[in-house]
């Protein structure tokens, strides 16, 4: 039996249609935890500043976006591989190309809020978990009036 040849990972510096971010949304169990619409996931596309997606064999194999101004501040965002694809550099090809813009963009400070249990991939590629003097915070439920 022949062993299966690796397809190529082709990455694009735009964002994947609506739909197949949908997929890959959904592919993470977040929906489950999130409620979000069809009109929500499209304003992401309105509000991001940078993209990196990957493709393999034509379909989307996974994303990764950055919120920034700019010039001072990034935040890494959704860094998602389909499950399938997990596990084959393709999340580490996404974070150092977002890495790089940054980079390229004299961005001072890029940060990220890691998924359960995914904080030492981060760590492998030069993240660091906020010391508690200085921890990051999130707003908590609130309601919208």
């Amino acid at each position: 039996m022949k062993d299966k040849v690796p397809l190529e990972t082709v990455y694009k510096e735009s964002p994947p249609t609506w739909q197949e971010y949908s997929r890959l949304f959904s592919s993470t169990g977040w929906t489950q935890i999130l409620e979000i619409s069809e009109d929500d996931l499209k304003k992401v596309f309105e509000n991001t500043w940078y993209w990196t997606t990957a493709y393999q064999d034509g379909n989307i194999a996974g994303v990764g976006r950055l919120l920034s101004d700019g010039a001072l501040y990034a935040l890494i965002c959704d860094i998602i591989v389909m499950p399938d694809h997990q596990n084959r550099g393709i999340g580490t090809e996404i974070l150092t190309r977002l890495v790089k813009k940054c980079q390229k963009s004299n961005i001072r400070r890029v940060w990220l809020f890691a998924a359960p249990e995914k904080a030492r991939f981060y760590e492998k590629h030069g993240f660091f978990i906020r010391p508690n003097e200085a921890p990051g915070m999130q707003l908590g439920e609130f309601e919208l009036t």
